[in-house]
């Protein structure tokens, strides 16, 4: 893991791979010299003054009634650009809220500038998070405060810091009981330091820079992940997405029962053939659907009628009274003409079948027609 400290301007850039800080004067020279760690992860240590930062003690049941949007409307007041244009992120413990809040222009411009790096960036973090952890005292709060190439960085605990521009202003503002734990002062600072605080009250320490475990992890991390977890959808597309998939399962309700109907049809016409064709030539426990055609096609070739004009006048006839479900009870071909006894549900549907076949090409007549009590049966000649 490689750590790289931005510069607040046009300023040095500092990086490590976890133990002493190495200077590069500008980004160009930071990319010449990360080129051997080509690949590798990095952590991006951005100038803390950059973010807003909030500390408020809250019960847990508070934190958990404002939910995660809830909490990032507690740094609008502190804040110029609205919620909706900031990254704002959070840890809760110990019945304390700690907010960090960065504008997400900003994060941008880092990505873009960061981007001709030869590394994988996996966190932004605040810089004042390069400081060790201040001590927990029940009587004594203590402040971290380190002087790192001429820039001073404070860190309060944990969670709350910041990069420092006037420390005596910064000591005005901190309670007079606090201990600091400091290093690399110049003495114009110690002099600062000095002037709000008795010896017993400072600690000087031999600064060392230490890996942050876990650094990806970190709540503070303010880098982009990967899947945009942070995308919003409009409530326009909301709507039209689910629009869409509601014509989609409208459709498919349609075609499903579309095709069950069409398979019912098929289904009864192709058991109409196979009644006519048990009626016409007895049974026979072979013939199926899916042979129908070539039995009946062998049945005419041994009949006296099989000749090929029977045949295709036959073959052309038989689909449409299947389509209207009119049974041919018996049949006779002679002198080019096809004349059959057929039975329907009335006497109409023979004239309506009569009218088909004519205006399909056919040459039909309808003879003699006899009801009886579950239909009509009448003679028509086709030729």
């Amino acid at each position: 893991m490689l750590y790289i400290w931005m510069p607040e301007t046009n300023g040095t850039w500092y990086w490590s791979t976890g133990e002493n800080w190495l200077q590069a004067n500008s980004l160009e020279l930071l990319i010449q010299d990360l080129q051997e760690h080509a690949g590798k992860e990095a952590v991006i240590y951005f100038p803390s003054r950059n973010a807003q930062m909030l500390q408020q003690p809250m019960t847990k049941t508070h934190y958990k009634q404002l939910g995660p949007e809830g909490v990032k409307y507690l740094l609008e007041e502190y804040v110029t650009l609205p919620i909706d244009q900031m990254k704002v992120v959070h840890h809760f413990h110990q019945d304390q809220l700690n907010i960090l809040g960065v504008a997400q222009s900003t994060i941008e411009t880092w990505q873009h500038a960061l981007s001709l790096l030869p590394i994988e960036i996996v966190a932004f973090l605040p810089d004042f998070l390069i400081l060790p952890d201040p001590e927990a005292d029940s009587e004594n709060h203590q402040v971290v405060l380190v002087n790192l190439y001429d820039h001073l960085l404070v860190r309060e605990n944990a969670w709350l810091g910041n990069s420092v521009d006037d420390l005596g202003v910064f000591l005005e503002f901190t309670s007079t009981e606090t201990h600091y734990k400091f290093a690399n002062l110049n003495a114009s600072q110690l002099d600062q330091l000095a002037s709000v605080s008795s010896r017993e009250q400072r600690t000087e320490f031999s600064y060392q820079f230490h890996q942050l475990p876990r650094a990806k992890q970190h709540p503070f991390n303010v880098f982009p992940k990967a899947r945009n977890t942070d995308m919003q959808w409009s409530g326009y597309w909301k709507a039209a997405a689910i629009v869409f998939m509601a014509v989609i399962f409208v459709q498919l309700g349609y075609d499903a029962l579309r095709w069950s109907k069409l398979k019912t049809v098929a289904d009864q016409t192709a058991l109409q053939a196979i009644d006519q064709y048990k009626y016409w030539f007895g049974e026979n426990s072979r013939v199926t659907e899916q042979n129908i055609k070539s039995q009946f096609e062998s049945q005419l070739r041994m009949s006296r009628l099989g000749d090929a004009q029977a045949l295709s006048l036959l073959s052309r006839v038989g689909p449409i009274l299947m389509q209207n479900q009119i049974v041919a009870q018996q049949m006779n071909f002679d002198a080019s003409v096809l004349s059959m006894a057929l039975k329907a549900n009335s006497a109409n549907e023979l004239q309506t079948l009569v009218q088909q076949l004519n205006q399909q090409g056919f040459q039909a007549e309808l003879g003699n027609v006899q009801a009886d009590s579950v239909g009509a049966i009448g003679t028509v000649k086709i030729k």
